[in-house]
């Protein structure tokens, strides 16, 4: 589908009109729910408790949002966008596609590593979404996998590659970078620092994308006539 086509952009209603003061509060709100639904779950949190950790009241409070499920929403539209634009920020000012890409993955897993708590929270919570968020969620995930694809391809260009491949390996230069959140505990507790591990994960990762030349069948065909 293409970008002019898609549907609008869902917007969480506000009686606020001042974009700044919208930004800041819900900033605000986003550290004080991820910091109560942390330590009490989704349903044990009350939005009281999320407007005393927001410092904020409960009739301000309900000035940015209307609900517990408008808040995860803000979490997620909150992350994903930054996601994106430190992504294309860092890559804006390079021309040269192989550079492109480890700009890209670095700049990916630094910015899941710094927001680690956030990406932990999102996760957890998803299950709370109603249909029409988890669909806006799903399509904002797609398009940042699309933004690697196309890193791919420049990468690749000029190369005979399998579509399935890098289809696949572009879902995987996105989220293997958030083994940093889900396995961080063992990780500090295994390897001398997390420096260590996050340049392990881009090596591994820019080795793991050369598999992508080629036909995935014709390996399968491959193998099988060596069995």
């Amino acid at each position: 589908m293409s970008q002019k086509n898609k549907p609008g952009k869902k917007q969480v209603k506000t009686r606020v009109k001042n974009h700044k003061l919208i930004d800041l509060r819900r900033k605000q709100i986003i550290k004080g729910a991820i910091q109560v639904f942390t330590a009490k779950g989704f349903h044990s949190a009350t939005v009281r408790e999320i407007a005393d950790a927001a410092g904020l009241t409960m009739g301000s409070l309900y000035n940015y949002i209307r609900s517990k499920e408008d808040i995860i929403y803000i979490v997620y539209d909150y992350i994903t966008k930054i996601l994106k634009d430190t992504v294309t920020d860092a890559i804006a000012g390079l021309s040269d596609p192989k550079e492109r890409l480890k700009v890209a993955l670095c700049q990916n897993l630094s910015a899941i590593y710094e927001y680690q708590d956030v990406v932990m929270f999102i996760y957890k919570a998803s299950a709370f979404l109603d249909r029409e968020s988890l669909h806006e969620v799903l399509e904002r995930e797609t398009e940042y996998i699309e933004l690697f694809e196309d890193l791919l391809r420049d990468y690749f260009k000029g190369m005979e590659v399998d579509e399935t491949r890098l289809r696949l390996a572009a879902d995987l230069l996105t989220y293997i970078p958030v083994i940093v959140t889900f396995r961080r505990w063992s990780l500090r507790h295994r390897f001398e620092s997390m420096d260590i591990v996050m340049k392990g994960i881009h090596d591994f990762i820019l080795h793991g994308i050369e598999f992508i030349p080629g036909s995935w069948m014709g390996s399968e065909k491959q193998e099988g006539e060596k069995a």
